[in-house]
This record gives structure tokens, sequence and C-alpha cells, in this order.
């Protein structure tokens, strides 16, 4: 049993230097990384079961990986302080599933929730015929779409006016993220773009780091951005990480709301079960403030969406 003790405090240790250290690279590991919450549960717990069985040295050893991982997730369940006055612009953003989740009970979402802005990716044809039939153009009449069949279509819809639409393709795949300045009424323009990186499938890792480290950037003198959408990375990836570090928030981290999963939900795409992570973000230029955040059920979908309340400042008199 000696061995076996051995054996779990070494690839504790191992799991918690790669993510430590932001070093996961190929698969499996960039894929193990998605689940370092559970990870972080599971060193404390065998820490405690090795104790308990008189293995004291490999039990502190999973104890010690235990602690930093916890210390490394924990910040995500703090909430900061929320936003104060300024403009309110209401984000959401909503993974299709191939375009089965353009229903009438999104449209119906969307006017509840009051949304300004939503991001969609897995837009099809289909899809967006459905979404248009449920009345969407009547709740958010600006768009800026590109759907595609399979994944790689996406669409953006507004309810204020949109200047200078695009739609950027990501390199290696046909992965489409449409963008528009958003012209919000009482508050500066803001540039939001629909994310959808290549997911990590064995394989094609390189494919989704160069997809997460081609996403857009804020720029200190330009209008602030938001980039919002399935990113098929959480937040204890190195990529998104980085992301960040460029001069994003995560708005469901600022709110303590950063662990909670969005992906697989009720639909399993996958040939077996995994823990649900959270793989849908709202990422908002440190220059725009977070109020709320909170994940939405997308009937027909594999993920959950998400919506954010954010506060823009307002435009000078």
């Amino acid at each position: 049993m000696t061995v076996v003790f051995w054996v779990v405090a070494g690839l504790t240790a191992a799991f918690t230097a790669v993510r430590a250290l932001g070093v996961e690279r190929g698969t499996p590991m960039v894929q193990l990384v998605s689940y370092t919450p559970y990870a972080a549960v599971g060193g404390l717990a065998a820490g405690g079961i090795l104790l308990a069985a008189g293995a004291t040295t490999p039990g502190l050893v999973c104890l010690a990986c235990g602690l930093v991982l916890a210390a490394l997730v924990a910040p995500r369940l703090v909430p900061r302080r929320a936003a104060g006055e300024g403009v309110r612009l209401r984000v959401m953003a909503a993974n299709l599933l191939f375009g089965r989740g353009g229903t009438a009970a999104l449209v119906e979402q969307v006017k509840v929730d009051d949304v300004d802005v939503l991001a969609l990716q897995e837009l099809t044809a289909e899809g967006l015929a459905a979404l248009e039939e449920a009345g969407i153009d009547a709740l958010l009449p600006h768009r800026v779409v590109s759907p595609a069949p399979g994944g790689g279509g996406a669409g953006l819809f507004s309810r204020h006016p949109i200047d200078g639409p695009g739609v950027r393709t990501l390199e290696l795949v046909p992965m489409t993220q449409p963008w528009a300045t958003v012209l919000v009424p009482g508050a500066g323009p803001v540039v939001v773009e629909s994310a959808h990186p290549y997911p990590p499938r064995p394989g094609r890792v390189d494919v989704w780091a160069a997809n997460l480290a081609a996403q857009p950037v804020p720029d200190p003198d330009g209008p602030p951005r938001v980039l919002l959408g399935d990113f098929n990375a959480t937040l204890d990836h190195a990529p998104l990480r980085r992301l960040l570090r460029a001069g994003y928030r995560d708005a469901a981290a600022v709110r303590g709301r950063g662990l909670r999963p969005t992906w697989p939900y009720r639909i399993v795409t996958l040939p077996f079960w995994t823990p649900p992570v959270t793989l849908d973000h709202v990422l908002a230029d440190r220059r725009i403030g977070v109020r709320e955040f909170d994940t939405r059920r997308t009937a027909n979908s594999d993920h959950r969406a998400v919506v954010a309340e954010l506060i823009l400042q307002p435009s000078p008199a």
C-alpha cells in the first residue's frame, strides 16, 4: 500500500505543479486542468484519508497540494465591490449547439432579462430562422451574423445602433466571431465581440491555444471592449489567464460566481460523463464595471447561457 500512497501523492503534486506554473501542454493535461476545482477538493480529501491510514508524508503532500489548488480557485468565490453609478448594458452569451438552441424560449429569456446585446455561438441558418420567427428582431434589431453549418457560425444582436461591424475568422479552423461597436445612449462606444475559440480536442490543442492567443485585447486609447461567449477554457487555463492580464476582468469572478458551471448541461454530447466546468464567460474591459452576473438555461443546448449587467462610464456632458 505504501507504493499506492506515494503514487497518489506524486500524481497530486505533478498536477499541482502544472496548474500553478501554467505549463499545461497537449492532451491530456489541457483537458485535465479544466477540473482544477475538483482536484483541489480531491487533494484535501486524499490527504485526510492518507493521514488517517498512517501514511503521514504522502498525506501531508496531498494536503499541501490541495491547499495550493484551493488558494488558486477560491478568489473566484469572493465577490468584489459591485459597480456604482453609470450607464447600464446588459449582455448575454449562449451556445446554441449547432443551432438547436435557437428557440422561442431563448428569445423569451432575452426579453425577461432585458438584454441589450446578445452574443450567440454555433449559429446555423436554421437556428437564425427560428430566432427570427420567434421575434428576435423586434427586441434586438441591429445585428452582425455569420451562420454556418456545424459549430463555426455565430451572431451578435443589439438593441442599440452599431457601427463598424465585422466578422473575425480564426485561423486554422472555420470559426467566426462577429463584432461591432455598440453605440450605447448616454455612454461612449463599446466594442463587443462573440468569442468562440476551437475546443481543445486531442490532437488539436495547438489550434485551441492559437485561437485563444488571437482574441482581441483592450486598447487603452480606444473604446472599451467586451468579449463574451464560449471560450472552451476555464480560468485555470494559462491562455485564458493571459487574456485577462491583457486588460479584461471575468464578470463571474468579480461577482463571486466564477465557479458556476456552464457545460455540460442536461444534454451530453461526449461519449462519456464529465463533471461540469465553467467554459462560458463575459470578459469586460477593466474600464467597465460589473454589477450582476448569472447563468440561464438554454433549451436544447449543452451549455448554460451567461448574463451580466455591465456599467459604462457616462459620456462627457
